[in-house]
């Protein structure tokens, strides 16, 4: 029998059908194709297959000796460990510009099937398991209201919920032995305190002072948090002060792990850059 928010999925489709127009060149395609990308634009993505830093997930040179990159070896982060899909180049900020600033909201559901899959891929593999970690709860990074009222949704929230629906399906499936009870996603969980001002043109420590105290832990959600460990989800990793500064007003909410689930994160700097 079909969940209420399966019908809805299914529902969906019914209207809206995925997989027909290639969501990064527009060129017709069918359903058999992931992530409803044609087979050139597939491989023009960046994909985190290999090595990858012990710390943040950013994808490692396959020559590099040591397990975390520069930034990291720079700064100990507040989350146990993170993972990512995508190295962030042209392609895929084009998807990203599309999904902020051009309404296509359709696309985070996407981008929250290919972090499901990133993540199944781990547990299978035995890099991250039960037995290291039990996911209870998914949690996005809030967007603040002004941009929320003007984009109309927080792409990380959309992101979040398909990972858990997503979740939630694979263990109905009876895969509860490789994935561990499915997570419940707390959208509201965490909000923004005060406006902050774009990153972009920030260094790692303007970034981190200007995210200083900028979340906080919804007060009506606090029950919930207590001892829980909590897959904290964004759109992209590039320093780590957001995920920090999410993952700092999860701790001292009463979050006993935080863990980080990115759909990019950016290339490694190398020293003096």
């Amino acid at each position: 029998m079909l969940s209420f928010a399966r019908l809805l999925h299914e529902v969906d489709e019914a209207v809206f059908p995925s997989n027909i127009y290639c969501v990064s060149c527009g060129a017709l395609i069918d359903r058999s194709r992931s992530y409803s990308l044609c087979d050139d634009c597939i491989g023009r993505f960046h994909w985190i297959t290999g090595r990858t830093c012990g710390s943040c997930g950013k994808a490692m040179p396959q020559t590099s000796k040591g397990r975390l990159c520069y930034d990291c070896m720079q700064e100990e982060h507040l989350f146990r460990r993170g993972f990512s899909c995508l190295t962030y180049g042209l392609h895929e900020r084009e998807l990203m510009m599309d999904l902020k600033y051009a309404g296509k909201g359709y696309l985070a559901r996407i981008f929250g099937d290919m972090m499901f899959d990133r993540l199944e891929g781990e547990i299978r593999r035995g890099q991250f398991s039960p037995e290291q970690a039990r996911i209870d709860l998914i949690v996005p990074v809030p967007v603040s209201k002004g941009r929320l009222r003007k984009r109309g949704y927080n792409q990380s929230a959309i992101m979040a919920r398909q990972l858990a629906r997503r979740w939630k399906e694979c263990v109905s499936d009876a895969d509860a032995e490789v994935l561990w009870p499915a997570p419940v996603c707390r959208t509201r969980m965490l909000c923004r305190t005060r406006e902050t001002q774009m990153l972009r043109s920030l260094n790692p420590t303007e970034r981190r002072m200007a995210l200083k105290d900028a979340f906080a832990v919804t007060p009506a959600e606090q029950p919930r948090l207590a001892g829980k460990t909590v897959l904290l989800v964004d759109d992209i990793y590039t320093t780590g002060a957001t995920a920090d500064a999410c993952s700092q007003a999860l701790l001292e909410g009463g979050a006993a792990d935080v863990y980080l689930a990115t759909l990019a994160s950016g290339g490694n700097r190398r020293p003096g850059e």
